[in-house]
Parts: structure tokens; sequence; C-alpha cells
């Protein structure tokens, strides 16, 4: 018994899947972070990669909060620049110490807030 399906078309389908199956791995492990805030600082693990980013409050340019209504719900994001050009952004639905995170950085850097 011959298999129906071509197999150019077998091909065609990995070659069209393997970017998106590759972007898929990037963006859902390796760019995996743990954030933790206190001390005065801003630490970023990156597990997969074992990497480990820390700032000092001192580091912070810039960060604002954005607040936007829709039919869904709220949708809240902060966004951090740093003084070395790194931007870390925050979703309140990604990251579940964000509260604790908004109010760490309203309380302490409240200057730097746009």
């Amino acid at each position: 018994m011959r298999d129906v399906r071509p197999s150019w078309l077998n091909l065609t389908v990995i070659v069209l899947l393997t970017p998106l199956a590759l972007f898929a791995f990037y963006k859902i492990f390796l760019t995996y972070k743990v954030i933790r805030v206190g001390n005065n600082q801003i630490e970023i693990r990156y597990l997969v990669l074992r990497k480990t980013k820390k700032y000092s409050l001192d580091q912070i340019a810039a960060w604002k909060e954005t607040i936007i209504k829709n039919s869904m719900g709220v949708y809240k994001e902060i966004e951090i620049n740093f003084t070395d050009k790194y931007k870390l952004t925050i979703g309140y639905r990604e990251y579940s110490e964000y509260s604790k995170i908004a109010g760490y950085l309203s309380q302490k850097a409240p200057k730097k807030k746009r």
C-alpha cells in the first residue's frame, strides 16, 4: 500500500512549521523570567538561560503604568526603562505579583514615573 499524501507535502509542512515551533520555544521557554523587587533593587532571573540581572532603583531611567479599559476588562502594564537601555515590561495577567511591583515602584521611585 502506498501513502496517499505526496512526500513534498510532508516536507512543505515541516518547513513551514519549524520556524513557528522555534519562535514559540523562544517566546515561551527561553524568555521565562522571575522578577523580584525589594531592598531598593529589581532582580530579573532567566531560569532557562541561568542568567540574572540586578538593578538598583537608581538605575531606573523612567517607568510608566498603562491602564486600558475595554469590553473584555482592564489591561494593565508596567514598562521600566533602565539606564543601560534595557526595557522590562510587566503585564497584569502574566505576573501574579503585579500589584505589589506597582505599589513598590510608586512608593520607592515616584519621581521617575512619567
